[in-house]
């Protein structure tokens, strides 16, 4: 079933099996409060790493039952990463999440050559945001992870998305290369050589499950009047389901536009490694934090 918004994602995953979530320095209340409402909704299990103290004060400061939940004592940040890693490692968790932790150590974690969960392939933040005006959930990569991407990146950047496109349902999601115009401009614009040569790729048979087009600005990319009006004529054009950015600060500009201005409802997580990850912006509420569990759980879960 084509998951198109995070009412029918939350059932989805609600159908599953209960899944769990190793939750690394748990004493952050909004990804606290996250697993708790996660738990208490029937999406996913908990295992909260991190200072035993500092958790339970946490939860009763901010009135979290976290009554259903086993607590493994760390008393350090690195400590608490390595044994959230490592409940993954031994099948014991089927995803990791960011906790009081800071991005860098739960990745330098997850990347350990010995230790980590990494799986051979580049990791990407994806985000998928339910906006008003939008007729479906629409995928965006990557925002938070790879700063300038080059062509090899971002191939690994496509298919991460896509693989999560395929996992809500979307069997040839359609996948527009962003950039500022649908013009290739090689001497100012690198970014748009990029998207027409992997945008030939994808007309040459050598990409694969996914439609894909380029160079598109966002106009384009999700509005058909756009391309009506510039005469563009798109597989993609006015109906994207993947957004693919250029780089991390047009990624980062364009997430916090649509959550914060654009009243949606977003969940983001990083693809790549054995497990997904759940990494979510400081500034995010408990409600992406939930969302972004459940998306884990769909992703994380057999199809």
């Amino acid at each position: 079933m084509k998951v198109t918004s995070f009412e029918q994602l939350l059932k989805t995953v609600r159908g599953k099996p209960k899944r769990t979530v190793a939750l690394a320095m748990a004493h952050d209340p909004d990804a606290l409060a996250a697993v708790a409402h996660a738990n208490k909704e029937g999406i996913a299990d908990a295992v909260l790493v991190g200072p035993r103290r500092k958790i339970v004060e946490c939860s009763e400061k901010h009135e979290i039952d976290i009554s259903a939940f086993d607590i493994m004592n760390a008393n350090t940040e690195i400590q608490a990463v390595s044994r959230s890693i490592q409940l993954v490692r031994e099948q014991l968790a089927d995803s990791l999440m960011k906790g009081a932790c800071s991005s860098a150590t739960l990745l330098r974690g997850v990347l350990d050559k010995e230790r980590g969960v990494r799986a051979g392939r580049l990791l990407s933040h994806v985000a998928v945001f339910e906006v008003p005006r939008y007729p479906k959930l629409l995928i965006m990569s990557d925002g938070g992870m790879n700063i300038l991407p080059d062509m090899d990146a971002k191939l690994s950047i496509i298919e991460n998305a896509v693989q999560a496109a395929h996992r809500l349902g979307v069997r040839n999601p359609k996948v527009a290369l962003l950039a500022a115009l649908e013009k290739v401009n090689y001497s100012a614009m690198p970014c748009t050589v990029d998207a027409a040569v992997i945008s030939k790729m994808y007309q040459r048979g050598q990409i694969k499950d996914a439609i894909i087009d380029g160079p598109l600005a966002l106009d384009n990319a999700v509005s058909h009047r756009a391309c009506e009006v510039k005469g563009i004529v798109s597989e993609v054009g006015g109906d994207a389901d993947i957004l693919i950015v250029p780089n991390i600060e047009t990624g980062n500009v364009l997430y916090k536009a649509l959550a914060y201005l654009g009243d949606a409802r977003v969940a983001g997580i990083i693809l790549g490694a054995k497990v997904p990850i759940i990494l979510t912006s400081r500034a995010d509420t408990q409600e992406a934090k939930f969302y972004s569990i459940a998306f884990g759980m769909q992703i994380s879960g057999k199809s």
